[in-house]
Order: structure tokens, then C-alpha cells, then sequence
């Protein structure tokens, strides 16, 4: 089962498509993506867009990435047998809950697997949301049901695998053994 507390960078591909119909691809991308899962049974997890990958993709994530646009889950369930833990995305911030970046409200789900020591994860979630200021901070609400072809309405599917990172935390209760270094996803 995938650790329960950890902040790691990931490399991602992200397929992006239109909200009314997420199976229509309009766009592929590679981004840096930090995930933090947290809580006192794991029950949170947060995954951040953190910039571009340019060029070929390296063994290590950029020391300097940090979250620009988080999305944030709640535990559902988990499966010792099969390695996961499985999150639905929330549309609404918790109050008690503050994140780095941007909030995105967004639906759908993402499944983290940890079958050896390197941390995978599959999102598949769409969201619609309304930007605006809020103490000198970007903010976005969510909107239940957007005008079609809306520019802030859309919906993405996202595979992405655990890199090293300078930045990368396991708290000491959590066993984690790592290869020193890998290929790319």
C-alpha cells in the first residue's frame, strides 16, 4: 500500500480534454507535478502542477519546482492486496485545510499505487471554475454546470511517476527503500 505521509515530485503526462466529453483528447503535455499525502490515517492528498518538463526528462525533478495549481482528494478506500489507495477530488477547499498554489475545485478520482518503492498515480478528473482576487491571491470557485465550450471548464487524464527530488520528505515511521537513481517513466 502506498505510504501514508510523503511529499514527492512526479512526472507527468496529462492529456487534456473537453469537459462534456473527457474521452475527446484536444492536447497532450509533460509537467512536473508534486504530490503530499498527510493526515493522521493518510486521508489527504494534494497533487500540484509545478511547471513544464523541458526538454528530454531527466533522473532527477528540478530542484526549484513548487506548486503553482493544487487539487485536493480525499481518501475512499485502499487495498493492501493490490498496492493502492484510491482519493476522490474535491470541488470545495475543507476550511481547515490551507494548500501551496492555487486551489482547483475539480471532480473525479485518482488511484496511487506503490507495488515496489517507486510511487505511481492515475487521475482522471475534469472541473469548471470561475477565476478572481482575494487578498492580492488568485482564487477559483467552482462552477457546477458550465457553459459549453467554456475556457475554465475542462477535464484531464493524468499518469505520473515518482522522480527524485531534492524536495522529496518521508516522515521516519514511513519505510521507504529507493533506488539511487532510474530511467524515466
Amino acid at each position: 500500500m502506498p505510504a501514508k505521509a510523503f511529499v514527492i515530485a512526479m512526472a507527468a503526462d496529462i492529456a487534456r480534454s473537453d469537459y462534456a466529453k473527457p474521452t475527446l483528447v484536444r492536447s497532450r503535455g509533460r509537467e512536473w507535478l508534486i504530490a503530499c499525502r498527510w493526515g493522521p490515517e493518510g486521508e489527504y492528498l494534494s497533487i500540484a502542477t509545478a511547471g513544464p518538463i523541458a526538454g528530454p526528462q531527466g533522473l532527477f525533478a528540478p530542484d526549484g519546482i513548487s506548486p503553482v495549481h493544487s487539487m485536493i482528494g480525499l481518501l475512499v478506500s485502499e487495498s493492501d492486496r493490490q498496492g493502492t489507495s484510491t482519493f476522490l477530488l474535491l470541488r470545495q477547499l475543507p476550511q481547515q485545510i490551507e494548500l501551496a498554489g492555487t486551489f482547483f475545485p475539480a471532480d473525479g478520482y485518482v488511484v496511487l499505487q506503490q507495488p515496489h518503492d517507486i510511487i505511481r498515480l492515475v487521475c482522471e478528473t475534469r472541473y469548471s471554475h470561475s477565476c478572481g482576487m482575494l487578498n492580492g491571491r488568485e482564487i477559483r470557485k467552482d462552477i457546477p454546470d458550465p457553459a459549453p465550450g467554456s475556457a475554465e471548464a475542462m477535464a484531464w487524464h493524468i499518469e505520473a511517476i515518482q522522480h527524485n527530488w531534492i524536495g522529496e520528505f518521508f516522515p521516519a515511521s514511513e519505510k521507504m527503500q529507493r533506488e539511487p537513481l532510474r530511467v524515466s517513466a
